[in-house]
C-alpha cells in the first residue's frame, strides 16, 4: 500500500481495513485509472486479491465492467468532490451503489454498497402497486359490466312492463268509465308515469345507454346535464382534435366516464364553482378529458395523496385507474383560482385484459 503510516493516516488505515463494505483506492496515471489499494472487504466481495490488482489499471482488472464505475472516479478527481452512481454490475452479479470521494493528493477512494436486496424490494413494491392499479381498473370495468346488465334488465323487462301498464290504464281512462273510477285510474296513471321516470333515472345512474350506443362525448353531455344543471352550474363541452380519432376501446371510455363523473361530483360538492368546462381532446394515440372549473381551487401538493377538495379517496382512485391503463391524471390549480384536472389515456389498449 502506498499510504504512509504517519499519525495523519493511522486512523484512516484502521477505517480502510475494518469497514465491512468494499473500498478501493485509485489514482490517475497517464489518463488511466490505476488501483492503489483495496481493503479486505473488496477482496472478499469482488473475489480478487490486493496483490493481484495493485498497480493494474481498472480496464485490466475489470475489462467488461460498465462505464459508470470509471466515470464516477474520473469525475470525482476532476471536480475534487464526492460523486455518486448506482446500477447493475455484471462482474459481481449485483446492484451496486458507488460513492467516490477525493483523498489528497490526487487520489479517489470509492466505497461500493450492495443495493441488490433494496432494488428487489423496490421492484416487488412497484409490481404490487401495478397489480393494485390493474385491480382498481378491472373492478371499475367489471362493475360497469354488472351495471349494464342490471340497467338492461330494468329497461327491457321492468321498463317495457311499466309502459304496457300505462298504455292499459290510458285505454281504460278513455273508455268512458264512471267518474269515481276515472279518478282512481288517473291517479294510477300519475303513479305509473312517476315510476317510469324514476326507472329511467335509475338506469342512467347505473349505466347510461348512451355511453355504449353513442360514445363518450354524448355520454359526458348527458352526465353534465344530470349533475351540473340541477346544481345551477353553467357548463359547456369543448371538443378538440380530429373527430376521426374519437373511437376508443370500450374499457378506456368506461374509465374516463366514471372518472369524469367523480370529478364533476367533486366540483359540485367542494369547489363552489359556478362554471365548468369539459374538454375532450382526441389524438391518434391519446384520448384526453379535462374538467376545468372556476371554483376555489387547491394547492397541487394537496392532491398528491388524493385529499384535495375534501375528496379523500376520489382523486387517488382516479389516478390509479388511469395508471393501470397507461394513462395519467394531471392537476393544474392554485387556491382561489379554480382547477383543471386532466385525464389522459391511450385510445387503444396494448393488452386485452381490460377489454370487455
Amino acid at each position: 500500500m502506498n499510504i504512509s503510516d504517519d499519525d495523519n493516516n493511522f486512523s484512516y488505515r484502521i477505517l480502510f481495513e475494518r469497514v465491512f463494505d468494499p473500498i478501493a483506492l485509485y489514482r490517475i496515471d497517464g489518463g488511466r485509472i490505476v488501483f492503489e489499494d483495496v481493503n479486505p472487504a473488496y477482496e472478499r466481495v469482488m473475489k480478487v486479491s490486493r496483490d493481484e490488482v495493485t498497480g493494474l489499471t481498472f480496464d485490466e482488472v475489470w475489462p467488461d465492467s460498465e462505464p459508470r464505475w470509471q466515470q464516477v472516479i474520473t469525475e470525482c478527481l476532476a471536480q475534487n468532490r464526492t460523486m455518486h452512481c448506482i446500477g447493475e454490475s455484471v462482474d459481481t452479479d449485483s446492484y451496486l451503489e458507488a460513492v467516490a470521494f477525493p483523498i489528497p493528493p490526487g487520489r479517489a477512494a470509492v466505497i461500493f454498497l450492495d443495493r441488490t436486496r433494496l432494488k428487489k424490494s423496490d421492484e416487488a413494491l412497484r409490481k404490487r402497486q401495478r397489480q393494485l392499479q390493474a385491480l382498481a381498473a378491472k373492478l371499475t370495468i367489471t362493475e360497469e359490466a354488472t351495471r349494464r346488465a342490471i340497467a338492461s334488465d330494468l329497461h327491457d323487462r321492468v321498463g317495457y312492463e311499466l309502459v304496457n301498464h300505462l298504455t292499459i290504464l290510458r285505454s281504460i281512462n278513455s273508455s268512458g268509465i264512471a267518474g269515481e273510477f276515472r279518478a282512481k285510474i288517473q291517479e294510477l296513471m300519475t303513479i305509473t308515469e312517476r315510476i317510469i321516470a324514476e326507472n329511467r333515472s335509475l338506469i342512467f345512474e347505473l349505466s347510461p345507454p348512451v355511453l355504449k350506443e353513442a360514445g363518450l362525448t354524448p355520454a359526458l353531455e348527458e352526465l353534465a346535464e344530470n349533475i351540473l344543471t340541477p346544481a345551477g352550474v353553467h357548463w359547456q363541452i369543448i371538443t378538440k382534435g380530429n373527430p376521426d380519432d374519437l373511437e376508443a376501446d370500450d374499457s378506456v371510455c368506461v374509465i374516463l366516464y366514471r372518472s369524469a363523473r367523480e370529478l364533476l361530483i367533486n366540483a359540485v360538492k367542494h369547489s363552489g364553482a359556478s362554471e365548468v368546462s369539459i374538454i375532450i381532446n382526441t389524438k391518434p394515440e391519446l384520448l384526453t378529458v379535462a374538467v376545468e372549473d372556476n371554483g376555489k381551487g387547491f394547492g397541487v401538493s394537496d392532491s398528491e395523496d388524493g385529499s384535495a377538495e375534501g375528496n379523500g379517496f376520489g382523486l387517488f382512485s382516479v389516478r390509479e385507474r388511469l395508471r393501470a391503463l397507461g394513462g395519467e391524471l394531471r392537476i393544474v390549480s392554485e387556491p382561489n383560482k379554480g382547477a383543471m384536472l386532466i385525464m389522459s389515456c391511450p385510445r387503444k389498449l396494448k393488452y386485452g385484459e381490460f377489454t370487455q
